[in-house]
């Protein structure tokens, strides 16, 4: 093709006609340009695609991170409220009377139980979108928005909920400083080894209902009973806000 041309400008330039070499240069610059744009528009419509799938295979990474999260939050509600469950029946043993030192182990192995809140969702994909600026590959502004809200609202349930188990972790550490409960749990009791150092004495005021470090002790179970039931409040409006979000998502792969 580049020797038809070549020929052809040679003829022309041979029979000295200014007038049609004009017009063939003009001609030949069009076809030039005309094919850089398709050129162009096929490296585009390339880039587009690339673009395409990428963005679905954020979307599929995004939706198997909130099927976890759901599942996780359900499971975390589940356990809340057995843990649940158990401090209503620690706080009943507690009024009862406690007898042994045993009795008070099993209080302190419960009461690890409950301490152990910690809001983690899987929010790997979605930061690093952030980070890698591949958020805008997802092209439903509306998906995308939505997607947005959502780990907005996992931002600011995760700062709330720090906030109250710093709460609830001064009320424990308080009780800790003021009694002598901690000596009772399973992964420390072991260091007493004799009765001088751990007997009935050290859980005497689980007995005084009426002494500062009894009520103390309620304030602190009281304190988890109100993180329980916060976080098991805060999972369940965000697998409401999950469950919106994966069925967005599954309607734009589909499409």
């Amino acid at each position: 093709m580049i020797k038809f041309f070549r020929r052809i400008r040679q003829q022309l330039l041979s029979e000295n006609n200014f007038s049609k070499y004009l017009i063939y240069a003009i001609g030949e610059i069009i076809l030039v340009v005309i094919g850089i744009l398709i050129a162009l528009g096929v490296n585009n419509w390339n880039q587009e695609k690339r673009e395409q799938r990428l963005g679905d295979e954020l979307l599929v990474r995004i939706h198997r991170d909130l099927v976890k999260d759901t599942i996780n939050f359900k499971n975390d509600m589940i356990r809340n409220d057995a843990l649940r469950e158990e401090l209503k029946k620690l706080l009943v043993r507690l009024y009862d009377g406690v007898d042994n030192i045993e009795e008070v182990q099993n209080m302190s192995e419960t009461w690890d139980q409950m301490l152990d809140q910690a809001f983690s969702p899987n929010d790997n994909t979605y930061q690093s979108m952030l980070s890698s600026g591949t958020l805008g590959f997802i092209r439903n502004q509306d998906l995308k928005d939505e997607i947005l809200d959502l780990y907005g609202e996992y931002d600011q349930t995760k700062v709330l909920l720090q906030s109250i188990s710093e709460w609830m972790i001064g009320l424990a550490s308080n009780m800790d400083s003021q009694t002598d409960f901690i000596k009772f749990g399973r992964t420390v009791s072991d260091i007493y080894t004799t009765p001088e150092m751990l007997n009935d004495s050290d859980f005497d005021f689980l007995n005084q209902k009426d002494s500062p470090e009894f009520n103390l002790f309620v304030r602190a179970m009281s304190g988890v009973a109100f993180y329980q039931k916060v976080n098991n409040s805060y999972r369940s409006e965000l697998i409401k806000k999950c469950n919106s979000v994966l069925e967005s998502i599954d309607q734009e792969l589909e499409e």
